[in-house]
């Protein structure tokens, strides 16, 4: 477990990002556009990347029927003995929107308890969502905000 980010899973299992990219995605709707879980998490290290902004280590949680996943990701930005880390969750079944939050220290669980110092992302998956632009966003506001 990481010193700066808490991933509390189901039955307290947790996966690596080649375990994601397993998880079906159910079928888009007219008005609902399901985003993979290992598609957000690639997003995300890409654009981290953009910035020279490394992962040090990250794990996920998929509920038992792959409709809601969560995840801790450490940076390698450091100051003075802190790292900052991003927690995320989403899911397939409109349960709950894809969210980011980041901060010195993380907390994520699958009882949906999700906390850090900044929330930059809060976003529904509609039709004309764009997961590039909603993550290039959310990163630029936490770079704002630290």
């Amino acid at each position: 477990m990481s010193e700066t980010s808490t991933l509390i899973g189901y039955g307290g299992r947790t996966i690596g990002r080649e375990e994601l990219a397993l998880v079906p995605t159910p079928a888009a709707t007219e008005t609902h556009r399901p985003v993979p879980h290992h598609e957000i998490v690639q997003a995300l290290v890409e654009t981290l990347g953009f910035r020279h902004i490394g992962v040090v280590h990250d794990e996920y949680a998929v509920s038992p029927d792959g409709m809601k996943a969560f995840g801790v990701l450490d940076l390698e930005t450091e100051m003075a003995g802190c790292r900052f880390s991003i927690g995320l969750r989403n899911s397939h079944d409109k349960s709950m929107r894809l969210a980011m939050t980041c901060g010195y220290r993380v907390f994520v669980c699958s009882n949906m308890a999700f906390a850090g110092d900044f929330t930059p992302v809060l976003a529904k998956h509609s039709k004309s969502f764009s997961l590039i632009d909603c993550l290039s966003v959310g990163v630029d506001r936490m770079q704002r905000n630290f």
